[in-house]
């Protein structure tokens, strides 16, 4: 992957009620709104969830996260049925919801699971849709009970290496895989540390990466910022550091100021002179 592209910027958008940062999470009726507004402030891509995977939290049932989803991919589809291919990305684990996004239109998955479901590849692959492939450790209710690597670096490396083999081999173009490689999922602030100074290396591997940094507790952790509401600086400081080293997707919560920091970027890179 080219070092010095711009980076896409997905907004996050949450069917939840316990999603961690209260400021991501919607309705079905006020998705539609939002997912507006975060187009109009530049978003490349809307990622909607329907089930909470901060630490701790307990999964959901298929089909509790379609009851969810449906409603608000329906007034979407109804409302503005335009941004539906290649706008919007459908956060699940599970194939049963991602066939049913299908129908829908929607063209791309982000499985913070990488393939958990035996059947999430093929589904995948018989839509020729697009997939993230994040890393993870144990599951959101104990990923974060003493998480341990000897190198985190060399495992995550290789956990995507062998999720991305798989699903090639099922049929999936490598062209429409992304990798993420799962910031605060099973990891230490040490073990986040490390990865994140690995972007580049991330990055250069041939597939998009994505990362997921937005507002996290690691950061609260760095600058004693308990709530996530305090941490809008601290994230959008290390979105420029990440679109810095390359990384090609940025998944946020602020939509607006992610952009701004894109095109500060692009300012820097244009060979522009300076005010007089």
């Amino acid at each position: 992957m080219d070092s010095d592209v711009l980076p896409e910027v997905w907004g996050i958008l949450n069917l939840t009620p316990d999603s961690f940062y209260a400021g991501s999470r919607v309705d079905a009726f006020s998705a539609v709104a939002q997912c507006r507004q975060m187009l109009s402030e530049g978003a490349d891509v809307i990622d909607i969830g329907a089930e909470s995977t901060r630490p701790g939290s307990a999964s959901v049932s298929a089909e509790e996260e379609w009851e969810r989803l449906k409603p608000a991919l329906e007034q979407i589809s109804l409302q503005c049925p335009e941004v539906l291919n290649r706008k919007i990305s459908v956060d699940t684990r599970h194939a049963a919801t991602a066939r049913k996004a299908f129908d829908f239109g929607i063209s791309i998955i982000n499985d913070v699971s990488a393939g958990s479901d035996a059947a999430m590849f093929d589904a995948v692959a018989g839509a020729g849709a697009r997939i993230v492939l994040m890393h993870s450790k144990g599951t959101p209710a104990d990923m974060q009970i003493s998480p341990s690597y000897s190198d985190v670096v060399a495992e995550v490396y290789s956990f995507l290496l062998k999720r991305t083999e798989n699903a090639v081999e099922k049929g999936i173009k490598k062209d429409n895989i992304i990798w993420d490689y799962g910031i605060g999922f099973g990891k230490t602030d040490q073990h986040n540390r490390d990865l994140l100074a690995s972007s580049h290396f991330f990055a250069s591997q041939g597939f998009q990466l994505m990362a997921g940094v937005s507002r996290k507790s690691f950061l609260g952790r760095v600058l004693n910022q308990p709530q996530p509401e305090e941490r809008k600086f601290s994230t959008h400081a290390m979105h420029m550091y990440l679109a810095l080293q390359g990384v090609q997707i940025l998944r946020v919560h602020d939509v607006k100021e992610a952009v701004e920091i894109r095109s500060l970027l692009a300012y820097l890179r244009s060979g522009s002179a300076g005010e007089s």
